[in-house]
């Protein structure tokens, strides 16, 4: 099993959307996949409440509780386990950071979140911890949006799918879905899908 973090110590970044949207195209893709729920607002926790489906399996957890829930869907066959975090730089997000085999920083394109993302990459570093940047929430041209990855790229890897501000997003996450459950040909789709399509291929390639 592999284990994938979201962290970053600002708040708003999409964590939490992510973590539902590459979840649910996981399970779609044929991987038995868990989310650890780590964040004290709760937000994945009460979107799995809102779903018909059982699956993807999703639960709360505090964040002492980590290593043992991990151990136990590793041992119940689950194939990938996400971790929500809180969006605030506390020791709380050490452990959810710890146990990951690859963690995903969500940055949104402006100067407070390029900002609040180098701390966090410089603590991924300290820690030897396998780590990309997520553009999320993106908005204006693709030459704001090149130099952004541009300046991302001097503090680490950016994944190769962005991720829009898309209405898909809030409206599926109300509905207790992911994007591709939602409206699986739309733009917000096909984003998730290319997004889980490189993190698929990244932590097959740690195996």
């Amino acid at each position: 099993m592999r284990t994938v973090t979201l962290a970053t110590q600002k708040g708003g970044s999409g964590k939490s959307t992510l973590a539902a949207c590459l979840a649910v195209a996981a399970h779609g893709d044929g991987l038995r996949t868990a989310v650890l729920d780590s964040d004290p607002q709760g937000s994945l926790d009460k979107w799995a409440n809102r779903r018909d489906a059982e699956a993807p399996h999703v639960e709360k957890c505090e964040p002492h509780e980590l290593d043992a829930k991990i151990k136990a869907l590793r041992k119940l066959g689950f194939g990938l386990c996400l971790i929500d975090t809180a969006g605030v730089q506390n020791t709380a997000v050490v452990p959810a950071i710890q146990v990951a085999d690859l963690c995903l920083v969500p940055v949104k394109p402006t100067l407070t979140d390029l900002e609040a993302a180098v701390p966090t990459a410089k603590q991924l570093r300290d820690r030897k911890k396998q780590f990309a940047f997520v553009m999320s929430q993106c908005f204006g041209n693709a030459n704001r949006l090149n130099d952004v990855a541009a300046a991302l790229l001097k503090h680490g890897e950016v994944a190769p799918a962005n991720v829009f501000q898309r209405v898909d997003y809030p409206d599926a996450l109300t509905g207790g879905l992911g994007v591709t459950e939602y409206n699986p040909s739309g733009a917000a789709a096909k984003e998730v899908r290319l997004l889980w399509a490189w993190l698929r291929r990244v932590i097959g390639e740690q195996e």
